[in-house]
């Protein structure tokens, strides 16, 4: 952890012109072209999820342990190429387990940055910190090797896009080898932990709401009935936008800092220069923003439930503006291709004794929520419930 913008990643940069020139070459890394080229990878993950499922049907699994393998194998791979294997093995690979320890300390400490800039730096007290950081060193050092050995300089993963940005010139890429683990470790965290959580999320509502749940089966049978497997569904759209909305993966917001001279909000006057948030999970029940604020409404993003919305401004799961999460679409991407086949292919519900009120309540802000235990049991599905 650093304050030197040739040392952290670019979520930290706070130069708005560094931040910017950085920006783009992870917005190509994480763009349209670059996703088509994940797609496989992507795929080869969903089928191993399934056949994990299928291997376990009438059992009791802890889901928010199997969305978390799914979505760490799957940004292993697309960060630098590296597979972390959990959903073949069903156990949490060692570099990861250290990583969910490290947000723990994030989660207590992100309020006071300068105590964690400390903590890194004193051995007994950053053991699960340094086995991360040594380990994503060491994937991209010998990603780095790889791509200087690649006579083609084609890009097939996050880092290689920034080792690219640099080759380029501009100051597109990480200014240096600091800036490009830092850009590693943000790569798995933020592209990991959040889409987990929210797959572990949405299959809880689906549980606790099977007339929704059955819906979106309905909705992705007619779809297959007419020979199209990968149309738009507007119905899941809503379904992932209602839980995000609900448990935002970020829930107390980011940081942003106040212009020089100040600003009102509303009639309270905030001084310049200081640090502010804007807590999602807040404003995004709030009942001024919402009608029914607290209950799971997927309805309110389609046209029949449009009405349940007074601003729709009041919506920013992957935060807005220059500092936006530029893997959005890679999220939606993944959350789209489990749930349509998981939604296919299973019905779902609680393990005999659960009734999902711990994991509704017991999550915690660690940046980045991090969910409780969720034991669910999945069955083959029967017919499927198309309407003639």
């Amino acid at each position: 952890m650093s304050d030197n913008p040739d040392k952290v990643n670019v979520l930290s940069v706070r130069d708005a012109e560094l931040h910017r020139l950085r920006r783009k070459a992870w917005d190509r890394g994480l763009g349209p072209k670059a996703l088509t080229t994940y797609q496989p990878d992507i795929q080869r993950k969903v089928d191993i999820f399934i056949k994990q499922l299928n291997e376990r049907l009438g059992q009791s699994m802890d889901i928010s342990k199997w969305t978390m393998y799914f979505s760490f194998d799957i940004m292993g791979r697309i960060a630098f190429s590296k597979d972390f294997h959990q959903l073949n093995e069903a156990k949490e690979h060692f570099a990861i387990a250290a990583m969910r320890d490290q947000m723990a300390q994030v989660g207590l400490m992100g309020s006071v940055p300068w105590l964690m800039h400390i903590m890194v730096r004193i051995p007994f007290l950053s053991g699960a910190t340094k086995i991360f950081f040594d380990y994503t060193r060491k994937q991209i050092e010998q990603r780095r090797e790889e791509w200087h050995r690649d006579a083609t300089k084609t890009p097939t993963d996050v880092i290689s896009w920034l080792l690219k940005a640099n080759d380029e010139g501009r100051h597109l890429g990480p200014p240096g080898d600091e800036a490009l683990y830092d850009d590693g470790r943000l790569a798995i965290i933020a592209g990991s932990d959040t889409t987990g959580a929210t797959l572990a999320n949405i299959l809880y509502y689906l549980i606790v709401n099977p007339d929704k749940y059955r819906r979106l089966q309905k909705d992705i049978d007619e779809a297959s009935k007419s020979g199209d497997h990968k149309s738009h569904l507007p119905y899941l759209e809503a379904i992932i936008a209602e839980t995000l909305r609900l448990k935002p993966v970020v829930p107390s917001g980011q940081p942003r800092e106040t212009p020089p001279e100040g600003l009102f909000i509303d009639e309270v006057w905030i001084p310049g220069n200081i640090n502010v948030l804007v807590p999602q999970w807040v404003v995004q029940r709030d009942e001024r923003n919402y009608k029914r604020p607290l209950e799971f409404l997927p309805e309110r993003w389609i046209e029949e439930g449009k009405h349940l919305i007074v601003d729709d401004q009041a919506y920013f799961p992957f935060s807005i503006g220059a500092y936006a999460c530029t893997g959005k679409q890679l999220a939606l991407l993944q959350m789209r291709t489990l749930l349509r086949r998981v939604a296919s292919e299973f019905d779902i519900s609680f393990a005999p004794g659960e009734d999902g009120r711990n994991f509704d309540t017991g999550a915690k802000d660690t940046f980045t929520m991090a969910v409780p235990s969720l034991p669910v049991v999945f069955e083959k599905r029967q017919e499927p419930v198309i309407e003639q």
